[in-house]
């Protein structure tokens, strides 16, 4: 997804950015869209593996659970068994079978939460990125033999926004995680099976739930809109739009970053907490709302059609 799910890489929660979705591009959307109109939102099934990283191009589910990670293993066998032991539990998850199978030891503790069990996967897709601090420490010191391969885009960083006030407890992180699906409870159960198999490897930084799509990624679904009440994203890019549009602006391409080669075929993602003051807001005159967003309230026109129905 261009709109919410957009890019992949590293720098706060008023940005986090990071890079994600690596591979190509027609099969993994062709495939979410398929997989959307043959299904209920509950037994909707994804391809965990295909063209694309799942969770960008997939058509925009309910729920949404991101999170960042710092990664606390020294080295790079460490950082390699967890991404190893990561992608193998949400491929799993994805498919809605539950983490190291159905057998356990009753002596042991379970290898999946349980909190699913029995459940439908919902839609469920789990999104890795990238964040710069993964390629390189804060005094630029190559953490993990990786420093070559950093992208350009994160060396550059998140740009700053007027009066924005991070927090660097809440900001940054090494991985980000991104998992969507059309019940909360599936995506609590991705990132908390996640978390649990990261112990001793990486522990969990921050996270945002999210309710409600933010996003309409395919021409099927209709714009949502916030809680301001408007409708946001209706200039989004759709799943559905000619390949090279989103060639040019979605998928990274060999002459973007000669450093960056291996995310050819993947994306960007800046993730970004708003303070909305609703309680203000909500005393604001209807016109001086829709004069301060550009758009009628209701039907989301531009102010400038004269009959926006």
């Amino acid at each position: 997804h261009f709109t919410r799910r957009r890019l992949v890489g590293a720098a706060g929660v008023a940005g986090l950015m990071g890079v994600s979705g690596f591979g190509g591009e027609v099969l993994g959307r062709r495939r979410g869209l398929d997989a959307a109109a043959a299904s209920s939102p509950d037994e909707l099934r994804y391809p965990f593996r295909g063209e694309v990283q799942q969770g960008i191009l997939t058509p925009a589910q309910d729920t949404m659970y991101t999170v960042a990670y710092t990664v606390t293993t020294r080295n790079r066998d460490g950082l390699r068994r967890l991404l190893t032991a990561w992608t193998s539990a949400a491929e799993k998850m994805v498919a809605g079978e539950p983490v190291g199978g159905a057998e356990n030891d009753v002596e042991l503790p379970p290898s999946d939460t349980g909190e699913v069990w029995g459940y439908p996967p919902s839609g469920l897709t789990i999104t890795f990125g990238f964040g710069r601090s993964l390629f390189v420490d804060e005094h630029g010191g190559d953490r993990f033999g990786l420093k070559d391969r950093m992208p350009r885009v994160l060396a550059d960083g998140v740009p700053k926004f007027a009066n924005e006030a991070l927090r660097a407890a809440a900001s940054d992180g090494d991985i980000l995680i991104q998992t969507c699906s059309n019940d909360p409870q599936v995506c609590v159960h991705a990132v908390r099976n996640l978390t649990r198999i990261a112990f001793g490897s990486a522990t969990l930084k921050w996270g945002q739930i999210g309710y409600g799509r933010s996003s309409s990624t395919s021409k099927e679904q209709r714009t949502p809109r916030n809680l301001l009440g408007f409708k946001d994203g209706t200039a989004n890019l759709k799943a559905e739009d000619d390949a090279e549009l989103l060639r040019r602006h979605v998928w990274v391409q060999p002459e973007d970053d000669a450093a960056a080669s291996w995310l050819n075929g993947g994306t960007y993602v800046v993730a970004r907490k708003v303070h909305m003051h609703l309680e203000v807001w909500d005393r604001v005159r209807l016109s001086e709302q829709q004069e301060v967003i550009g758009r009628d309230k209701y039907h989301g026109a531009p102010l400038s059609v004269s009959d926006p129905q």
